[in-house]
C-alpha cells in the first residue's frame, strides 16, 4: 500500500513537471510561430510598398503632369515667352537648384558613397534639410511670381501638377 501511494505521488509529480515543461514548450513554439508570421507579414508589406509606387493615383499624377507640360507648352513658354518676369523666374530656378543640389549631396554622396544612413543626415549636416526646405519654398514662390504674367490663376495649379509629376517619377524609378 505504501508502494502504491509512493507510485501515485511520483506520477502526480511527473504529471505536474510534464505539464510545466509542456506549457513552456508550447509557449516557445507559439513565440517562434508568431515571429515567423511577423516576418512573413513584414515581407508581404515590403513587397506591397515596393510596388506602391505604381498605384493608380501615381499613374494619374504622371499622366496629368505630362498633359499639363504638353498643353501648357511649358518648355516653349519658359524658353521664349517675353511675358515671364525673368528676374523672379531665374531666382526661383536658382533656389530650386540649391534644393536639388542638397538632395543629390545627401542621397548620392552621403547614402551611396559614404554609406551614411538617412537617420544620421541631420546629425552630420544639421543645416542641410532646413536650408533645402527654405530654398524650395522661396524658390517656388519666386517661380510663381515669375510665371504669373503668363498663366495667371492657373500658375499654381500648373506648378503643383508638374512638381507632383516629378515627385512621382522619382518615386517610381528612383
Amino acid at each position: 500500500m505504501a508502494d502504491n501511494q509512493e507510485a501515485l505521488f511520483h506520477r502526480k509529480v511527473q504529471a505536474r513537471l510534464a505539464d510545466r515543461y509542456l506549457d513552456a514548450l508550447e509557449l516557445e513554439e507559439e513565440t517562434e510561430r508568431n515571429k515567423r508570421l511577423d516576418q512573413e507579414k513584414h515581407e508581404r508589406l515590403y513587397k506591397r510598398q515596393r510596388f506602391a509606387a505604381f498605384t493608380v493615383q501615381n499613374v494619374l499624377w504622371m499622366v496629368a503632369s505630362m498633359a499639363v507640360f504638353h498643353f501648357s507648352e511649358f518648355h516653349n513658354v519658359v524658353r521664349f515667352d517675353p511675358r515671364i518676369n525673368r528676374m523672379w523666374f531665374n531666382v526661383g530656378v536658382g533656389l530650386i537648384g540649391v534644393t536639388l543640389a542638397i538632395a543629390v549631396f545627401m542621397i548620392v554622396w552621403l547614402s551611396l558613397v559614404k554609406k551614411v544612413h538617412s537617420d544620421d543626415w541631420e546629425k552630420r549636416h544639421p543645416a542641410a534639410i532646413p536650408v533645402a526646405t527654405a530654398s524650395f519654398i522661396i524658390g517656388s514662390l519666386c517661380l510663381l511670381k515669375g510665371l504669373w504674367p503668363v498663366w495667371g490663376l492657373l500658375t499654381p495649379l500648373i506648378l503643383v501638377t508638374l512638381f507632383m509629376g516629378v515627385v512621382v517619377l522619382i518615386a517610381m524609378f528612383g
